[in-house]
Parts: structure tokens; sequence; C-alpha cells
């Protein structure tokens, strides 16, 4: 048989009423509420932050940390049986995600707006080390 794509099977057919346990699993992975760890990490070593931006970086983390523990706890424990639920389920993922922004966004805002043109453009990707150049 081919290697070529020819549609979607019955396990990859996409909507509500289709959602498999991987895609739940993914949907509830906490990583989906905005900054985990590890790129926190790697916004502070691009960054090198000054004394005066630290608490306000940590300030971002603390956030960070709240936001994905509530997006987390809009996860039920198992996948959602019937479409209705389904339905149910990703109208809380979207309210958790919007929640999640709420939470991170002023603790963002107030680290960015400290930040300089320079540090800016290299959390853009943009400046010097920013990976992808001009």
């Amino acid at each position: 048989m081919g290697r070529g794509w020819s549609g979607p099977g019955p396990d990859m057919m996409m909507g509500p009423w289709a959602m498999r346990d991987g895609m739940f699993r993914s949907l509830c992975r906490p990583q989906g509420a905005g900054f985990v760890e590890w790129r926190l990490a790697r916004v502070e070593r691009v960054l090198r932050l000054t004394d005066t931006q630290k608490p306000k970086f940590e300030a971002l983390r603390a956030a960070s940390a709240k936001a994905s523990e509530a997006f987390a706890k809009s996860c039920p424990d198992a996948s959602p049986a019937n479409p209705s639920a389904r339905l149910e389920f990703m109208e809380k993922r979207a309210e958790g995600m919007l929640q999640a922004i709420r939470t991170v966004r002023p603790a963002f805002d107030a680290l960015y707006e400290s930040l300089t043109d320079e540090q800016k453009a290299r959390m853009s990707g943009q400046g010097p080390r920013g990976g992808r150049g001009r």
C-alpha cells in the first residue's frame, strides 16, 4: 500500500462527536494554558533580565503556574462519553483557556512593558540569538 494520504479514517475524524482518547488527553495537558516552565526558563535566559525586571518575571511565573493549575482542573477525569458531553467539555476548555489568558496577561504585560527594545526584539526572535533573524 502507498504512503500517500487517502483522507481521514474512522479514528481520524474531527469534530466534537468524534473525540478520541488521544485527542482528549492532548487537550487536557496543562501546557495548553500558556507559558510552561521550560518556556519561561528559555525566556529568562534569552532576555537576560535586570534586577528590576526579575520581580516582574517572577510574577509572570506565578501567574503562569496559577493558570496552568486552573486549566488542568477544568478537565474531567475521563474522556466525555457522548456528543453532548464532548461539546460541554470543549466549551469548558475554551472558558478555561480564556481564564488562563486573563490570569497571565497582566503579569506578562507588566514584564513586557519593562523590557528594553533590544529585549523585546530578542523575545520576538528577531534580535541577536533570537533564532530567526530578519
